[in-house]
This record gives structure tokens, sequence and C-alpha cells, in this order.
């Protein structure tokens, strides 16, 4: 039953959903001070902004930017991690990929997945951004490894999709970057 319930809270993230009006993201991302020139980071805000709908902070916590190691270089880095706030566990690996090319998109998404699977039975060392410490036995019951594009992938073979264009998203980016520049908004 938890499976067709997670299903169907991921369907109804990107098959009922109208686009969040780009000056409203805006003001939900201008003071996270992350760093916008990273072409993809303002995909992956979206995704956690979008996905926070489905899976409530109460419940979840949602975390950008695991990147994991062998101790001596960093292997790959997970886009999105959603961690059920009862068992401490990883439920949600998403791979968000904002690209021109869906298929290109698509294809690196896959490879960056087959890469962590390929390790997380390793001994790896996992970090996010703030230097919160992960354990990989916290991923090896994930329940869903997804493919997050903009507006379109799904026709293209993502399992999800931003309720934005890419046009839009990187306008929105565009006007973060700015807002950074002036020195109105932090920069981490």
């Amino acid at each position: 039953m938890k499976g067709i319930s997670l299903f169907l809270a991921l369907f109804s993230f990107s098959a009922v959903a109208s686009a969040i009006p780009v000056n409203v993201l805006y003001e939900e991302l201008k003071e996270s001070g992350a760093h916008y020139e990273v072409i993809g980071m303002v995909c992956e805000k979206v995704a956690i902004i979008e996905l926070a709908k489905v899976y409530p902070a109460k419940d979840f916590e949602i975390v950008n930017g695991i990147s994991y190691g062998d101790g001596q270089r960093t292997i790959g880095e997970l886009d999105v991690v959603i961690f059920d706030r009862r068992s401490n566990d990883a439920v949600l690996v998403g791979e968000v990929k904002c690209w021109k090319s869906f298929s290109g998109g698509r294809s690196k998404a896959m490879d960056q997945r087959r890469r962590f699977q390929s390790h997380i039975n390793k001994r790896i060392e996992m970090v996010d951004g703030d230097h919160k410490q992960y354990n990989s036995r916290q991923f090896r019951n994930v329940q869903k490894f997804v493919a997050i594009s903009q507006k379109g992938g799904r026709a293209a073979g993502f399992d999800l999709e931003l309720e934005n264009s890419l046009n839009e998203l990187m306008d929105l980016r565009g006007q973060l970057m700015k807002c950074q520049d002036q020195g109105r908004c932090p920069r981490h």
C-alpha cells in the first residue's frame, strides 16, 4: 500500500500541477544563498519546492547536494534526497537535469544513478554542503530513484517534470544571480 501511495503522490507531482509563477519562486529562493552560477542549481531548488508539496516537512527532510566519495576523491553527487524523519532512511533520490536536450539530460541522470548504485555497497563517505555526514546504510532501501527535468520531460522518458519551462527557469536563475551580484540577496 505504501508503494501505491508513493506512486500516486509522485504522479500528482507532475500530472496535475500548474506552473508556479517565476515571481513566486524568486521570493522563495532569493534568501537561499545558493550558487546560481551553477546552471542546474535553480532547477534543483525548484524541484525541492515542488517535492515539498508531496513530502511535508513534518514527516520528511529534503536535502540538496549530498556528495559521496572514497575518502580520496568525490565520485558523485545526489541532487535531491528525501529522508523519512522517523527512520532517517532515504525514500527518494532524484537527479535533476534541466537541459536543452531531454535525451542528453536523461542519459546523464541514468549514468549518475548507475554510478551511485554501483558504489552504495562499497565503503563511501557521504556529506552535504553543510558538512553533515550520512551513512550508506541510510540508502540501502531507497524506494524510488527518479530523473527530474523541466516541463516537457516526461514525454522524453523522465520520471517527473517541474511545472516550469526551461526558459522560465533560466529567467529565474538570471533574476537570482542579478540580485546576488547587486548585493540584495545573500550568496554563501
